[in-house]
């Protein structure tokens, strides 16, 4: 065979192995932008806790989670598999954990939250993520 047939099969076969791999599935879910702010039993922004979605009816312990880290002025953004990305549509429960660190050297972190919204069965939270861009609306955590 001569080079410059050899270099053509090989370039079409990594073309064509390429354009194969553009299509493939990679499991993910589509994901939409979600936002939403937490607050505090005192109003205050729940700065620092962390909001976790659990998707309603799915009982799988690899099923995504989106989640979101609250800021200074209360707001979050979920992210799912990458960066802010969103979360998939659908119903989920929703958990908000604020662990701190103790005072005391001795000690670790602990929630400072009221432990019911560690649970998606005790917490009383729920949210709609729509096929779309959703912002949810406000958490007003109770004691």
């Amino acid at each position: 065979m001569n080079p410059t047939r050899r270099v053509l099969l090989t370039a079409t076969a990594l073309l064509a192995l390429g354009v194969a791999s553009c299509g493939k599935d990679d499991g993910r879910k589509p994901t939409f932008p979600v936002t939403g702010k937490v607050l505090l039993p005192n109003g205050k922004p729940a700065e620092h806790a962390t909001v976790v979605f659990h998707p309603v009816g799915d009982s799988d312990p690899a099923a995504v989670r989106p989640r979101g880290k609250v800021g200074a002025d209360g707001n979050f953004a979920l992210t799912t598999y990458d960066g802010n990305d969103g979360a998939p549509a659908g119903e989920y429960r929703v958990t908000v954990e604020l662990y701190l660190a103790s005072a005391r050297a001795d000690e670790g972190p602990s929630n400072r939250l009221n432990p019911k919204y560690a649970k998606p069965g005790s917490s009383g939270l729920s949210a709609t993520v729509a096929a779309g861009p959703t912002e949810l609306k406000t958490i007003e955590l109770k004691k």
